[in-house]
Formats: C-alpha cells, sequence, structure tokens
C-alpha cells in the first residue's frame, strides 16, 4: 500500500494502474497550500486488516465513493477542519474482495 502525504510523494508516486493521475493532481495541488489529507493507494496484496492499521480505524462510514475508470475513490472527513483520508482501490479481481465489496456497497 502506498501511503501519501504530501504533494512531492504524490507527483514521485508510481501508481498508474492504482489510481487516476487527474485525482491524484487534484489531491497534490491541494497539499501544496494546505495538509487537508492523507492519501492510501490500496494495491495487490493488501487486506482489509492492513488498510486499517494503516488508517489506524476502519475502513467504514466514508463520505462518499466514487467510480473513477475502474478505481474507486473513497473519501473520509475526520475531523472539523476538513482534514480527511482518501483511500483509492482498484476495481480488479486482484484486489482484497471485502474492501471491494465495502466499496460497491458504497456506490
Amino acid at each position: 500500500m502506498l501511503v501519501l502525504t504530501s504533494a512531492r510523494a504524490i507527483r514521485h508516486a508510481a501508481c498508474p494502474q492504482s489510481a487516476p493521475e487527474s485525482r491524484l493532481l487534484h489531491y497534490a495541488a491541494l497539499l501544496d497550500t494546505d495538509p487537508i489529507a492523507c492519501l492510501f493507494v490500496v494495491q495487490v496484496g493488501d487486506s482489509l486488516a492492513d488498510l486499517a492499521a494503516l488508517r489506524g480505524r476502519p475502513f467504514a462510514d466514508p463520505e462518499f465513493v466514487t467510480l473513477h475508470n475502474d478505481v474507486f475513490e473513497a473519501v473520509f472527513i475526520l475531523a472539523d477542519d476538513g482534514f480527511g483520508h482518501v483511500v483509492f482501490v482498484p476495481d480488479q479481481p486482484d484486489i482484497d474482495p471485502d474492501i471491494l465489496t465495502l466499496c460497491r456497497a458504497e456506490l
């Protein structure tokens, strides 16, 4: 799993199949001026438990989930100032089925 916490990290990440470049660049532009989010990019071999451990909370109750070119984007707002987590999950058969089931249920 990739964990991206800065604009620089996003711009240097190599994850073309795991997250849409346009969405990553959107968050990179936001992070240039304000530390508004932490991004998690799920990859093959990552489990729901791995995601929960890295986020420090379960993958539950997102603000919204959208699907961009076969990649889910789940947004979680964690604080009143708008800080949150953004989780990108490729909609691929080799991704943990528990994560995919949760994403699909939120569409």
